[in-house]
């Protein structure tokens, strides 16, 4: 879709292509050793090498799709700046030029975990100390640095926009447009990020406490597995608040549609021709 030519000029484009992308990868590097295990036995619980990097993919994609959303909405904000030097960074130039920097940025920030996760007790996760450090990590780098970036640059876009003047109403109608779709992904990704945190704050905070009840430890494994299903609605909801929030996207995809059931039908049909002797 983004690659229409109602989308194609816009740098917002770049950075919604690129968050279905790692959104398909994410859901596809998560959820399929998953359904694997269904009928197999995990993998994950035997191979070291395996185990360290299901986890590592996992995450850096997870940190991919947060920080596009998160340059999305720094570009929404050039876009609407009446500065030409701010305006010229809302470019397909820049846009892929973050993106391939965060890709290696993120793949970096978080090569501590396949360095340190290993197999204990027939699980594969964290261990010892790195346990109760990895939240220290998790919860700035993961939770709050992306949300305060995406919050931060959608307010100053909302407000440019309310100051521009009356005659550039046209551009305001696109910007909007743009910025609803850029929105949405943000309200959705601080909305599944919340229980995540405050699960990790409470791992930290009842990491000393022994002899938890059996009850206990079934509620905590219970909302632990809420709060990382939670996560993979990222991944999930794209399409559907593309669909849900924009009118011109909606009028794209049902074109497009049109367009591929007419050239299906249109298709001349094969004669096959036989030969007598």
């Amino acid at each position: 879709m983004f690659t229409r030519p109602l989308y194609r000029r816009a740098p917002s484009s770049v950075y919604h292509l690129s968050f279905s992308i790692f959104a398909i990868l994410h859901l596809i590097w998560s959820i399929t050793p998953q359904l694997y295990t269904l009928n197999n036995s995990d993998p994950q619980k035997q191979l070291v090498l395996y185990c360290k990097m299901r986890l590592y993919g996992t995450h850096v994609l997870a940190l991919y799709l947060r920080y596009t959303i998160a340059w999305a909405c720094m570009d929404r904000f050039f876009a609407t700046r009446e500065n030409i030097r701010l305006r010229s960074l809302s470019s397909v130039k820049v846009a892929v030029m973050l993106i391939f920097t965060t890709c290696i940025v993120c793949s970096l920030i978080a090569i501590h975990i396949p360095i340190l996760m290993d197999i204990r007790n027939n699980i594969c996760g964290m261990v010892g100390l790195y346990k109760l450090i990895y939240p220290f990590y998790q919860i700035p780098a993961v939770s709050i640095l992306p949300a305060v970036l995406m919050i931060t640059f959608s307010s100053l876009t909302i407000r440019s926009l309310h100051q521009r003047h009356t005659t550039q109403i046209h551009a305001r109608k696109r910007d909007r447009h743009l910025l609803r779709m850029v929105i949405a992904e943000v309200v959705v990704v601080v909305a599944t990020s919340i229980p995540d945190s405050a699960n990790q704050i409470y791992g930290i905070a009842t990491h000393d406490v022994v002899n938890k009840s059996a009850q206990r430890l079934e509620t905590e494994s219970f909302i632990t597995f809420l709060t990382q299903f939670a996560i993979y609605m990222i991944s999930a909801c794209p399409f559907f608040i593309f669909m849900f929030v924009s009118k011109p996207y909606r009028k794209e995809f049902v074109n497009t549609m049109i367009k591929c059931q007419i050239k299906c039908m249109q298709r001349p049909n094969r004669v096959m021709h036989s030969t007598t002797q």
